[in-house]
């Protein structure tokens, strides 16, 4: 009985500190914890609130921006691509969401300006009983993976499957494209170990 109530009190401070509100030097480092470690130090971080605002938490200096994980919730998302990138990725979830067939509307207008070089992305998401914020380290429930987002690319021009080609068995195993031709068009690298 001791024992469970052990186990009990143990399960409950894990709860409990993964509820509490992160300091900012910890949710800087869980919003750079997708990118390779030598990336990390000089990315920028940022927070979107509810209301579509972004705080800097952080300018970097070397082009890449972290999105930080979104407190409240139950899971555990973050994700980082190159400054170039970013406005689409703010437009398409963050600013006032709309359809990917709007938003490639809007781009293909020229009202959204949208920079046509290939790009990376890296993003973690999970469960947040996944991530633990004072190792800054996630479990096997956590996945974390690489994009490489080329605009309006086909599968065919970069040389990758499309998603469809892929068997799910596979898809941690063989780089394919999702979204093949449109705006979103990327490059999937998925990992079967977890960082």
């Amino acid at each position: 009985m001791i024992r469970r109530v052990a186990i009990l009190g143990l399960f409950l401070a894990r709860i409990a500190a993964a509820q509490a509100p992160a300091s900012t030097s910890q949710t800087i480092a869980g919003a750079v914890l997708p990118l390779p470690e030598h990336l990390r130090a000089g990315a920028s971080v940022v927070r979107v609130d509810a209301s579509s605002h972004i705080d800097t938490l952080r300018h970097g200096t070397n082009g890449m921006t972290c999105i930080a994980d979104p407190p409240n919730d139950d899971r555990f998302d973050v994700r980082c691509y190159r400054d170039t990138f970013i406005p689409v990725v703010y437009r398409a979830f963050y600013f006032k969401p709309i359809s990917n067939r709007a938003l490639a509307a809007e781009i293909k207008s020229g009202k959204f300006k949208l920079s046509p070089e290939p790009t990376a992305g890296y993003r973690c998401e999970g469960p947040i009983s996944a991530y633990d914020a004072a190792r800054n380290t996630v479990s096997a429930e956590m996945e974390c993976w690489q994009s490489v987002h080329f605009p309006f690319k086909t599968a065919a021009e970069v040389g990758f499957p499309e998603e469809a080609d892929v068997p799910e068995a596979l898809q941690k195993e063989i780089p394919y494209v999702m979204t093949s031709g449109s705006f979103w068009s990327h490059v999937m690298i998925r990992h079967r170990d977890h960082k």
